[in-house]
């Protein structure tokens, strides 16, 4: 036994309060394993970890930029459960083998219930007020990043980093297992998207942090990003030669040449003050990022219930205001989507519907915070049923457009919002697609089936699900719960399930 009962149980509500990732839709299904925590637990801290092998991820393009796209990973939920209880239960041991959080600032493990795995919500912050304070002190500044770095990260270096930290052999067999279950078997790449994964990569640059310190190199750094600080141009040179020379003789990796770069104090600055994200752009942006501040205590992940702000606040924040805000934004050359995302971000805390109208006239030049405006739409409070009724219709309307055809990530995340608001309905749209779609689509239909009360339909299904992905598979035993009582068990009854997950599922089907 590996994994004991407490961290799978954290784990558990860890992903259902935080989700599996920031890139993809919440798994609906968690709401239900949840119901029945006790017999998951059960099956998981029960089983050799080697019995539990990983199961099929989903793999979309996402985009960064205007241009630039990144291959992001979604687990099957219950290799994110397990791996998350892994980091939760011998992340600590991972943690102490890295430099102090003064040299390096990303995802400092120091797991709670609210804030999940990594509790420092501001270290990206820091990270380049620390930046700023070195700059101040020193003539020469070197900004480098890692070329590629999820990507380019060796198995076997996760591996010795997991024996360094002394995991039990067990536990890194089953996470190096599920590296190459997401990579095709290539020795090389982590997924994008996983929150737990995050403590794994940084265990990968422990030894190269560990070499700059014995060579005498001041550095801070934030994931992939580093910033040296040098006493002349001759010691930033030597700094870069030396930096260049570990990654490669460590891991292979290389530096990015169009972002390695040697800053003069003053101009490096200046880069420090864009980076801090708490930079509004106009004062419409202001007034509301006060209040959200009021009601979130600087929490920029908690969520805030319309019937916590007060009548006057919410009176306070305008649809003419955040549009003002939005379009200043998207006005702006180059496009800040960095911190255009981020006010995406803040907007779904609070759930403001002030920015449907202008998000759906402009995705055209919003492509990239796409991901962020869906999380925002599921978000929205206080609004008529009617009016989610049209939103619905625009975001059929949106599959049309030639970017979202061709993009697999924006038909999930469109398709995806009809599975979470009975109010934005269009079933009937829905169900005429189901056969020619994509199988992530057709599951996203089962869930809106569930949600709008298709229950007949879901009953069409049953036959099918042999032939169904795991995706699917999941989505029906979820759906089904909307048939007779003595239907439904006979249906889930018949079905032969291997994994924990699924066994979970379909006891609290039969239940409900």
């Amino acid at each position: 036994m590996v994994l004991d009962a407490a961290s799978v149980a954290w784990a558990l509500d860890f992903v259902h309060m935080h989700s599996d990732g920031d890139l993809f839709p919440r798994v609906l299904e968690i709401e239900a394993v949840v119901a029945e925590k006790s017999h998951f637990v059960q099956q998981i801290v029960e089983a050799d970890l080697s019995s539990l092998p990983a199961g099929s991820c989903r793999r979309f393009l996402v985009p960064k930029d205007e241009v630039s796209y990144r291959q992001a990973t979604q687990l099957d939920p219950q290799d994110s459960i397990i791996l998350s209880a892994l980091v939760y239960q011998f992340g600590q041991q991972i943690e102490n083998l890295r430099l102090d959080a003064r040299r390096v600032f990303s995802y400092r493990f120091n797991p709670t219930p609210d804030e999940g795995l990594y509790s420092n919500k501001n270290a990206w912050n820091n990270f380049w007020t620390a930046a700023d304070r070195g700059a101040a002190k020193y003539s020469h500044i070197l900004y480098c990043d890692v070329a590629d770095f999820y990507n380019q990260v060796y198995h076997h270096t996760v591996e010795n980093q997991l024996i360094a930290a002394e995991l039990p052999n067990q536990a890194i067999k089953w996470i190096v297992g599920l590296l190459e279950s997401t990579t095709a078997g290539v020795s090389r790449g982590v997924p994008v998207g996983p929150h737990p994964i995050h403590l794994i990569a940084e265990a990968t640059l422990i030894p190269v942090d560990n070499s700059l310190a014995s060579a005498g190199i001041r550095h801070i750094r934030y994931a992939d990003d580093m910033v040296v600080f040098c006493k002349n141009e001759r010691e930033a040179r030597a700094a870069l030669s030396t930096i260049a020379t570990v990654l490669d003789k460590q891991q292979r990796l290389t530096l990015q040449r169009h972002k390695t770069k040697f800053y003069e104090p003053s101009e490096f600055r200046r880069i420090c003050a864009e980076m801090i994200e708490d930079r509004p752009i106009n004062a419409d942006e202001r007034s509301l990022l006060k209040i959200i501040r009021k009601y979130s205590g600087g929490d920029p992940y908690k969520t805030i219930s319309f019937a916590q702000v007060s009548p006057d606040d919410w009176a306070s924040i305008s649809e003419e205001s955040i549009r003002t805000v939005i379009e200043d934004y998207i006005s702006a050359e180059p496009v800040d989507y960095i911190r255009l995302r981020w006010f995406y971000r803040r907007l779904a805390q609070i759930g403001h519907p002030g920015a449907i109208k202008v998000s759906l006239e402009n995705l055209d030049s919003l492509g990239p915070c796409f991901a962020n405006i869906c999380f925002y739409l599921s978000s929205v409070q206080s609004i008529p049923a009617k009016d989610w009724k049209q939103i619905g219709t625009k975001l059929l309307q949106l599959l049309k457009k030639p970017e979202v055809k061709t993009s697999e990530y924006f038909r999930l995340l469109i398709i995806s919002s009809f599975t979470r608001n009975e109010h934005i309905n269009h079933f009937d749209k829905l169900r005429a697609m189901f056969q020619s779609a994509d199988a992530f689509i057709r599951r996203e239909v089962i869930l809106a089936a569930r949600m709008n009360n298709a229950h007949d339909w879901v009953r069409e299904l049953k036959e099918d699900f042999s032939s169904m992905d795991p995706w699917q598979r999941r989505a029906m035993l979820f759906a089904v719960t909307g048939l007779a009582k003595d239907e439904r068990k006979f249906f889930l009854n018949r079905q032969v399930l291997q994994r924990p997950f699924e066994k979970a599922l379909a006891k609290w089907a039969k239940g409900v």
